[in-house]
């Protein structure tokens, strides 16, 4: 799944980023677009619970 993260500005955002989708999936695989802000999570947490976590973690997305 996608998701637009507006608040991934840049490459230090992205282990925030993936730490908060490894609280909820330790073995998810996250590819981060920082120039699109973007990443695609290949994981077997639903998308809710993935929004959620990057809510928490300040980095709120939106599946695309």
């Amino acid at each position: 799944m996608q998701f637009h993260v507006p608040d991934m500005t840049c490459g230090s955002c992205v282990p925030h980023v993936s730490d908060a989708i490894a609280k909820v999936d330790p073995v998810a695989v996250v590819e981060a677009d920082t120039v699109a802000r973007t990443i695609t999570v290949t994981t077997s947490a639903s998308q809710q619970e993935i929004e959620e976590a990057l809510a928490d973690d300040g980095y709120p997305a939106t599946a695309i």
